[in-house]
């Protein structure tokens, strides 16, 4: 078997790669090609920094990433890992990531980053072996607003205007969740400034397809609660994914709220020097 970089081979056998390794993961995978790479294009993947294992022409294992600055480092992310069902248990993984490394050092990368489910310990003690080290926890949730009147008003803006806006916190979001990835995919979201009847300014959302928030801040901690009860003048059935754990009062009013934690990951780092 050898290790080549993923642009010798198109997406679309990236992708059917992908789905085969995941067919029988804790989450349902979408099968949508151009959902993957719609997702692909707005992690900023760089499929010359990205890698595969080969047997023969066949694909059997990959390590997908996206390069771009994250809190002031040069930073891989890995955006998906993979081995096919019948090649598992051949450190394969392992032997991508010791050949990612050393490009990575060529290129100047300064950290690695990924996540990964919190019960998924097989994957969880490969990426310790190899250097990483859990940094926080995140929360996903999905549900339904229930009917309730909020006074607030909404202003249909530009994800432009909320990053003038001041409001943005980096340090809220994960990876996908980035001012960056949402600006690449802004042609599928809706950003909205919500303001009390008063007119004074709570705080914005910017949702994505199917009710997924995207990203949710507030002017102050205290007005969080107004700005989620604002999103339902747009859509009551609501998905948030990788919520961080120090977002207490988020996280808090989605339970109150009956929301449904669906899935928890750990978000893990390595730093290369």
């Amino acid at each position: 078997m050898e290790i080549k970089k993923l642009d010798v081979i198109t997406q679309e056998e990236v992708i059917t790669c992908l789905l085969t390794a995941f067919s029988n993961y804790f989450v349902v995978l979408p099968d949508d090609v151009n959902y993957w790479k719609a997702r692909y294009r707005a992690a900023q993947i760089d499929w010359n920094l990205s890698f595969g294992m080969f047997d023969g022409d066949k694909l059997v294992g990959f390590i997908i990433n996206g390069i771009d600055v994250h809190e002031g480092k040069k930073t891989a992310y890995n955006s998906g890992t993979g081995v096919l069902p019948e090649y598992r248990g051949r450190a394969i993984v392992d032997q991508l990531y010791d050949h990612a490394l050393s490009e990575f050092q060529k290129s100047g990368i300064e950290k690695c980053l990924l996540e990964v489910i919190c019960e998924n310990e097989r994957a969880l003690k490969v990426y310790q072996r190899i250097g990483f080290k859990s940094r926080r926890k995140l929360f996903s949730y999905k549900g339904e607003l229930p009917n309730s009147i909020t006074d607030s008003q909404l202003q249909n803006v530009t994800f432009g205007e909320i990053l003038e806006s001041g409001y943005y916190k980096a340090s809220n979001y994960s990876w996908d969740n980035l001012a960056k990835p949402v600006e690449i995919s802004e042609v599928n979201k809706n950003s909205f400034f919500v303001t009390s009847e008063e007119g004074r300014s709570l705080g914005y959302f910017v949702l994505g397809p199917n009710g997924q928030v995207v990203q949710i801040e507030a002017s102050e901690e205290k007005d969080i609660s107004e700005v989620l009860k604002a999103i339902g003048k747009v859509t009551p059935a609501l998905r948030f994914g990788n919520v961080p754990e120090h977002r207490k009062q988020l996280l808090n009013d989605l339970r109150s709220l009956g929301f449904e934690n669906t899935v928890n990951q750990y978000e893990m780092e390595m730093h290369l020097n």
